[in-house]
């Protein structure tokens, strides 16, 4: 065993984009921190990587970026806003059914009369669903990631769409308002982000998300995701951050219940506080272990709905295509229950293969950022999911043979049912790379490659997602699974809201607003 060091205030296991918050601004305030990175290059999955001339992303937009949003506030608190120029885009979505395409605009008035256009007789409804929306969106913005019981017993009074649609899916919600079946499908196309269609997902998760980009744009990192996440992780070395790549945590040293410290390959390292933003089941059933928890509190973390995985596929293209397909993610379904027979699909450890019936995202990310490659070339990520982890128990095969011929097969598939939209695509591909729920557990440690941490389901969201502070003393959580669950705005908050609890609440104050 190497030397023990006994040094920093602050261990951060992880620097997903919720880590590399909470981490700078941990030493924005002078506390000695330290952020330990399996992977060669920061961010977890806010990350590009390259192949050939195509830069390649994993995630597709940032809401919250105009002035006085809360991002924009905290990059501007950090610095981060001097170091990334961002593209604004005017259409988070663009959903494509069977007759009719509803362009999802971050202006909410404009995006309400594309639906009343669409949907006359429901015009009434589509008022009240938005009215309901923006009231979500401002008493989550007046709300407290961690309440006392005093703030909590006010909640009904203060909060009361947040108290009425706490249990509420999205599915739920929308029967409240509408009789149409396909504008309820229509408007909870937008599920891919976070990981469940309408009857599971939490209807103020996903109203939330919607909302993050109606009141705070939709933007893009010139150069590619990974510019942003190089750009926390200058800021933090600037306030004095140590941040250290290729090194994976093996475990979280637990003394009478309390963390002090971390294990690695052969040496330790000591701390006042661990922070993890690694995922929830890794934290505490491997990180931590079973045998340092309670017994109860263990089987909760075990009984914890994980989220779902996706397959996709990177394309670099030659060839041109319409700008009417800029959008942060184009959501394209044959049918308003592709979504529904997904799941269903995913239940039996299958996906759809039918490339006429292949419901897909498409990110176009050359339409946003066009200096990405040379003139006449273009990126492409197609998505499809939920991408079950053990896809007709064939995604682990020691054979790596067959492994590569499965997911090259669903490739096609996919490619294949892109050219729905995009006419002869395949004879176009200069570079095609393809990730599989074992790629993100390879890259991120995410348990079966979950995107999402815990899944979005009503019983794990806000109040009643694993908090911050752990029942392990000295243990934070931060990340897509805690308070606000998954998604760059969402995560981001994260990093700041665990921040002020190790702060004692000089950031924020409990609420969910950053002050300064």
């Amino acid at each position: 065993m190497k030397k023990t060091y006994n040094k920093y205030d602050a261990i951060i296991i992880g620097s997903g984009i919720g880590g590399l918050t909470c981490g700078t601004l941990l030493a924005k305030h002078g506390l000695n921190t330290l952020i330990l990175e399996q992977h060669f290059k920061p961010g977890g999955y806010v990350t590009s990587y390259k192949r050939d001339k195509f830069t390649f992303d994993v995630v597709h937009a940032i809401g919250g970026l105009k002035k006085g949003s809360q991002i924009e506030r905290i990059f501007s608190y950090i610095g981060v806003d001097k170091k990334v120029e961002f593209i604004e885009i005017d259409k988070t979505f663009k959903f494509i059914y069977p007759e009719i395409t509803i362009d999802c605009y971050t202006d909410i008035n404009k995006y309400k009369q594309e639906l009343i256009n669409n949907f006359p007789e429901e015009k009434e409804g589509i008022h009240k669903y938005f009215k309901t929306m923006q009231s979500i969106w401002k008493e989550i913005q007046s709300s407290y990631y961690r309440p006392t019981l005093l703030q909590f017993l006010t909640y009904l009074i203060r909060f009361p769409n947040l108290v009425r649609y706490y249990n509420s899916t999205h599915q739920e919600i929308l029967d409240r308002f509408f009789k149409d079946t396909r504008l309820k499908e229509i408007l909870g196309s937008g599920w891919g982000y976070l990981g469940l269609n309408n009857p599971r997902i939490s209807g103020l998760y996903l109203m939330g998300m919607y909302m993050s980009y109606h009141a705070g744009g939709a933007w893009y990192p010139k150069g590619g995701y990974q510019k942003l996440s190089h750009a926390f992780a200058e800021c933090f070395k600037e306030y004095g951050g140590n941040l250290r790549l290729n090194t994976k945590v093996k475990k979280i040293l637990i003394e009478k219940n309390r963390a002090v410290g971390v294990e690695l390959d052969g040496e330790k390292i000591m701390a006042e506080c661990v922070i993890s933003n690694a995922d929830t089941k890794q934290t505490f059933l491997n990180l931590v272990g079973e045998e340092n928890l309670d017994k109860k509190f263990a089987e909760k973390i075990k009984e914890l709905q994980q989220s779902v995985s996706g397959f996709v596929v990177h394309l670099g293209v030659e060839m041109e295509l319409p700008k009417e397909l800029n959008c942060g993610c184009i959501m394209c379904f044959p049918e308003y229950s592709t979504a529904e027979n997904n799941f269903k699909l995913a239940s039996k450890n299958e996906m759809e293969t039918n490339p006429e019936k292949i419901g897909f995202g498409l990110s176009i990310l050359t339409l946003k950022d066009p200096d990405l490659v040379p003139v006449g070339f273009h990126t492409l990520d197609i998505i499809t999911m939920p991408a079950p982890y053990r896809y007709q128990n064939q995604w682990k095969r020691e054979n790596k043979e067959e492994y590569n011929m499965l997911k090259e097969k669903m490739a096609d598939k996919l490619i294949k049912a892109a050219e729905r939209l995009i006419p002869q695509l395949s004879k176009h591909i200069i570079v095609k790379d393809i990730s599989t729920p074992l790629t993100y557990e390879r890259y991120t440690s995410a348990t079966e490659g979950g995107w999402y941490d815990i899944a979005c389901t009503p019983k794990q969201s806000l109040l009643k997602r694993t908090p911050a502070k752990t029942p392990v003393n000295g243990l934070y959580l931060t990340g897509a699974k805690t308070f606000l669950g998954p998604g760059m705005f969402a995560s981001i908050n994260s990093g700041l809201f665990t921040a002020d609890i190790i702060l004692k609440g000089k950031l924020t104050k409990g609420k969910f607003m950053l002050g300064y």
